[in-house]
């Protein structure tokens, strides 16, 4: 992985921290990233109700 989108601020990050893995009910799982500055903040674990991946594209 090249990069990711911040979960908690929304800025990209060249160094993504995996902070949750959100279960779908079709298809494939999506692991959810941090940047390193928010990590420390976010509780580990999995998916949170209010916690999604931002929108990709």
């Amino acid at each position: 992985m090249s990069g990711a989108v911040c979960c908690r601020c929304g800025r990209p990050t060249l160094a993504p921290v995996a902070v949750r893995y959100v279960e779908r009910a079709s298809g494939p799982g999506v692991t959810v990233y941090a940047c390193p500055d928010c990590a420390p903040r976010l509780t580990l674990g999995p998916s949170s109700a209010g916690l999604t991946p931002p929108p990709r594209g």
